[in-house]
């Protein structure tokens, strides 16, 4: 009995310790391009992790976007609540991280959307 406890707490130790180490790090400044049937922008996005809980910020020459979401293992997803004019638009960032690439999409509250794609600033 206790050689199957052991054994248990053994693998749930690894699999904690993999799903940890599989998950990107997505802290720092990106250079950001967004596509979308309006055109193209972009602008740099800096990005705060804490665990599986990121935060982030992407001003531009209208607005600064504040992003808040999480990753889990590489995929990232963002949601920020915009005022466009006394109506509250909520964006929502969903992308996928490899090493220092993100490539996703973005919705402007179903208002359009583009695609996105970021390099790690070195």
């Amino acid at each position: 009995m206790r050689n199957r406890l052991a054994v248990a707490l053994g693998v749930v130790a690894a699999a904690l310790v993999v799903s940890v180490t599989a998950q990107s790090n997505v802290a720092g400044d990106w250079d950001m391009t967004i596509d979308s049937d309006q055109g193209s922008l972009s602008a740099t996005m800096t990005f705060k992790q804490d665990g599986e809980k990121v935060t982030g910020s992407m001003p531009t020459d209208q607005i600064t976007f504040e992003f808040e979401g999480t990753i889990s293992d590489n995929k990232l997803e963002l949601v920020a609540e915009i005022d466009a004019g006394g109506a509250f638009l909520e964006v929502t960032l969903e992308a996928t991280v490899d090493g220092n690439e993100i490539t996703g999409t973005l919705d402007f509250g179903g208002y359009g959307g583009g695609d996105i794609t970021a390099t790690r600033i070195q």
